[in-house]
């Protein structure tokens, strides 16, 4: 039950784990926020699926009323099936629309790195049947399924409440798209944590018997 595995090998592994967790947490958390706050150049466009636009169009404001944000930039829609739609100068809320996305994105990465650096760290001992790797594993297949359906969801939502109550409302429609691919990934680290389950099972049997 016993790996080839060096501690050099678990070092090397760590480290570039840590290194992507670092790299998403700027990309993903840290820039999306400072665009947000409006520290830096915001983030101002958004692929957006459309219907019966045969030439560009403007609108300004959106998010007026009830829902509490006013305001904003003047936004442009250009394209045929799939669109580029365009905040210039956009408002507090619409920041938050624009990056939300990203944000949320990065927690589950984020949380899935952390829990592959941990099952890792217990390679150093050549033995990845430690009790606690098969609800690690498990645990990064359910952030594969929130991250792969929460961002098709929180996009449309996002897309949706850019345009409220604008001329652009009736060309972009309510559309959530789901990708099956990740879906399939989850269902494969799923069946893994219950490899890995069953070689704790062996293990334990194992030791009993000496």
């Amino acid at each position: 039950m016993k790996l080839g595995w060096s501690r050099t090998d678990s070092n090397a592994l760590t480290g570039l784990l840590g290194l992507a967790f670092a790299i998403e947490g700027l990309l993903g958390v840290l820039i999306p926020a400072l665009h947000i706050a409006g520290l830096i150049g915001a983030r101002a466009t958004r692929e957006v699926g459309v219907t019966d636009l045969a030439q560009p169009l403007a609108a300004s404001g959106g998010l007026t009323g009830s829902g509490g944000m006013t305001g904003g930039g003047v936004m442009t829609l250009s394209a045929a099936e799939s669109a580029t739609l365009t905040v210039a100068d956009p408002s507090l809320g619409q920041r938050v629309l624009l990056d939300l996305p990203a944000l949320f994105n990065a927690v589950p990465i984020l949380l899935g790195l952390y829990l592959l650096f941990l099952v890792a760290r217990t390679l150093s001992t050549g033995d990845p049947f430690e009790p606690r790797n098969p609800r690690r594993i498990f645990g990064i297949s359910i952030l594969i399924v929130i991250g792969s359906l929460g961002d098709g969801l929180l996009t449309a939502l996002t897309n949706h409440f850019l345009v409220v109550g604008t001329p652009l409302e009736e060309h972009v429609p309510f559309s959530w798209h789901i990708s099956f691919l990740p879906l399939g990934v989850a269902a494969v680290v799923a069946a893994l944590a219950q490899a890995f389950r069953v070689g704790v099972r062996l293990r334990e049997d194992t030791e009993g018997l000496v």
